[in-house]
């Protein structure tokens, strides 16, 4: 069986080889369709960072957020600080770049290919997109010592940024 990575790099192959027109063709809908996710036990905090991140995607006109389907992901994993005497209302974060361009353009032209391997690596992009995954791009770690919104505002502008730049060259 096929490792993650060499399927990851199989994919990549095989959509540069077969895409040409098609990516131009989706370049507008790639930079424009993102959903956004936030884990966290906290209903509350939950919401206020959801709130935050959604007012600074708001601000965007080259990117709309979308429920479901989008071309990337930006999901943050929230989880208030345990046993940190320094910190006992503080907030760590995970956060997470997907994106799901080249798995979506693998599987719109490698329809009707009869191949072993193209249906292969067509089989695997569906399965990813029905269970809305992806392509990991980007990975970081943040910290807030609590949740006051200013400093949930300011964390969350700098996330919604770095993800829209990040946009420009994936």
């Amino acid at each position: 069986m096929l490792s993650q990575k060499s399927i990851n790099a199989l994919i990549t192959l095989v959509v540069t080889l077969v895409c040409g027109e098609s990516a131009n063709l989706l370049a507008e809908e790639k930079s424009r369709a993102v959903t956004v996710t936030v884990i966290c036990d906290d209903d509350d905090a939950k919401k206020m960072i959801r709130d935050s991140l959604l007012k600074h995607f708001r601000a965007l006109r080259d990117l709309e957020v979308v429920e479901k389907d989008g071309y990337s992901s930006l999901i943050v994993y929230a989880e208030k600080t345990v046993n940190d005497p320094r910190n006992p209302n503080g907030y760590v974060f995970a956060i997470a770049h997907i994106n799901s361009y080249e798995l979506r353009l693998a599987h719109k032209n490698l329809g009707g290919i009869d191949d072993v391997k193209v249906r292969a690596v067509r089989t695997v992009a569906e399965r990813a997109l029905q269970d809305e995954t992806g392509l990991l791009r980007h990975i970081n770690v943040a910290h807030l010592d609590e949740l006051p919104n200013e400093k949930l505002d300011d964390l969350t502008k700098r996330l919604v940024s770095d993800f829209r730049e990040r946009q420009k060259t994936s």
